[in-house]
């Protein structure tokens, strides 16, 4: 087994990689680091996102630093600023055993006369995103006339971001005579071009598995209805007592929306987008590193840079439309060799992407089972009891049992455990009670299940009502309880809505007379299914057109 001491590198740094608890180092860095620590040759290193690339640049760029020189002499560029500041995390643990080797990070949303300080007082490695590190070239505030190395970390993903015109006028400024190292997930034209101009007969070298997904990841998918799909989302949370994950959505709203519901249902989660502050952004990072929050609600930009260990699931709560995009995605989990679930919440139109998606990251999907109501709260039961058998009974409790003792003779275990796991996991039997399967053989919830009856009700988005208050509305209008409503589906100017059999009568009777705001409520049963007028317009036949002659004309 290889181990970081044979790659060559000098002491101070292999007495770091220890410290940080790394033992054997990953495929990249097996191939990239003896390479970038001996030669003066650009180099191009494909390698997916998760797979140690930090390290694979960043050890063998610590230990060629001369730290007698307070000039610049390395920069980094990378895409996002969390992807900044995890890399210069990650390069002064490399250098905490180094003398005088100083990392300076440089980023949008922070203060630039902050960052402009800390670069007058010296540093040999800047680490950047490009927009601001043009702003300080157009400043004169930092000078890159000595940069011996330039690594592009991402490379695709800032071209992607739309960075070319920067990184062309960020690399103009360094030497000639450097080292250029790049790393990319991808080889797309543009990056291509960057080599191509920039770099000089550079050597490829790829890690294992590259351009193609982690092979410990499972992906799978299900097709859901755009209005099932947060319920699709909590059974796979609370199938999943452990879970810990990043959910991402297409736009900034969405993760606000998709993160309210959850916070308000009870869940840790917290949302992170473009519009956050830098100060917001690490604050809910912290929160996630922390475990806090198990769950991340992100768009594909705000998480680029994303670098925390123990991911277990990476739900696509709305498929991206790039298949690189869904391998980037993806490789938050499954890292440093453990596996992870990548599941893909996948509208109709979705499904068409599948095989185009499967082709590009050499990888087969499978189709996800939604947990059904029964096992979601056995799973939760069996969670309850592990934790239960753990649990160590503290003394004065103990004492407490035995003076107890002639109360306790008559409770039967069995009863007293039910009791215990009824108090645990009432709220979960509540919600589920009347649930029903979101697996059907033409995709979720495409009739209503036997004995219940679905109802029209003339209350829409246009009233600027949500789900949960027209549920509330609705069970306060005919004593009814939320948990009753064992569907819902909203549309601008109307709902559906799924109850029982013997409560439907009830529902529209009680509308009767009903007012919401000023607007009289009205609540119908109806037979076709959710979405879908299946009662057959009559056909009316057309009269027949009147034939007419040639007109006349009349001379005045």
């Amino acid at each position: 087994m290889e181990s970081f001491s044979t790659l060559g590198l000098p002491n101070n740094v292999v007495r770091a990689v220890e410290a940080l608890g790394f033992n054997e180092p990953t495929s990249i860095q097996q191939r990239a680091i003896p390479t970038m620590l001996t030669s003066d040759s650009d180099i191009i290193a494909l390698a997916q996102t998760g797979t140690g690339k930090t390290a694979a640049f960043g050890l063998p760029l610590v230990s060629r630093i001369d730290a007698n020189i307070k000039s610049v002499q390395g920069i980094i560029l990378c895409p996002t600023r969390e992807l900044c500041l995890q890399i210069t995390r990650d390069l002064e643990n490399f250098a905490q055993f180094s003398d005088h080797v100083h990392v300076t990070p440089v980023y949008g949303g922070a203060n630039i006369s902050t960052q402009i300080s800390q670069l007058r007082k010296g540093t040999q490695i800047i680490v950047a995103t490009p927009g601001r590190m043009v702003d300080l070239i157009n400043r004169g505030s930092v000078k890159l006339q000595d940069v011996r190395f330039a690594i592009l970390d991402e490379a695709d993903e800032m071209l992607n971001m739309g960075f070319k015109d920067e990184l062309d006028r960020i690399l103009e400024e360094t030497p000639s005579s450097k080292t250029t190292w790049l790393f990319s997930a991808t080889m797309p034209k543009e990056v291509a071009r960057i080599a191509q101009r920039y770099m000089e007969n550079p050597t490829e070298i790829k890690g294992a598995g590259a351009q193609t997904s982690n092979v410990n990841i499972n992906h799978t998918y299900t097709t859901v209805r755009q209005q099932d799909k947060y319920r699709v989302l909590r059974r796979i949370v609370d199938a999943n007592p452990e879970l810990y994950a990043i959910v991402f959505c297409r736009t900034r709203r969405d993760t606000n929306d998709i993160a309210e519901k959850l916070i308000k249902d009870g869940y840790k989660a917290d949302a992170i987008h473009g519009d956050l502050s830098q100060a917001q952004r690490e604050l809910v990072m912290k929160r996630f590193r922390n475990k806090n929050i198990n769950m991340l609600i992100a768009t594909d930009v705000a998480a680029r840079g994303i670098d925390v260990d123990d991911i277990s699931h990476v739900i696509h709560y709305h498929l991206p439309d790039e298949p690189e995009s869904y391998t980037h995605r993806s490789g938050r989990t499954a890292r440093a060799g453990k596996s992870g679930e990548s599941i893909a919440l996948l509208a109709g139109k979705d499904s068409s992407k599948i095989r185009a998606f499967e082709k590009a990251a050499g990888t087969k999907w499978s189709e996800y089972v939604i947990p059904e109501p029964v096992d979601i709260v056995q799973a939760k039961m069996m969670q309850t009891l592990q934790a239960l058998k753990e649990t160590e009974i503290h003394p004065e409790v103990a004492n407490m049992l035995n003076t107890m003792s002639g109360d306790l003779a008559h409770w039967d275990v069995r009863e007293l455990l039910g009791k215990i796991m009824t108090n645990e996991i009432a709220k979960l039997i509540g919600y589920y009670k009347n649930e029903q399967t979101l697996n059907t053989e033409d995709g979720p919830r495409s009739k209503t299940p036997k004995g219940v009856k679905k109802l029209f009700v003339n209350l829409g988005k246009f009233d600027r009502i949500s789900e949960r208050d027209l549920k509330q509305f609705l069970a306060d209008m005919a004593n009814l309880h939320v948990n009753d409503f064992t569907y819902l589906s909203m549309r601008k100017s109307y709902s559906f809505v799924e109850v029982k059999e013997s409560l439907a009568n009830k529902l529209v009777k009680s509308s009767e007379g009903s007012f919401y705001g000023d607007r009289p409520v009205v609540v119908e049963i109806r037979d076709e299914d959710f979405g879908h007028r299946t009662a057959k317009k009559s056909r009316v036949q057309k009269p027949a057109k009147k034939k007419f002659g040639k007109r006349k004309r009349v001379k005045f």
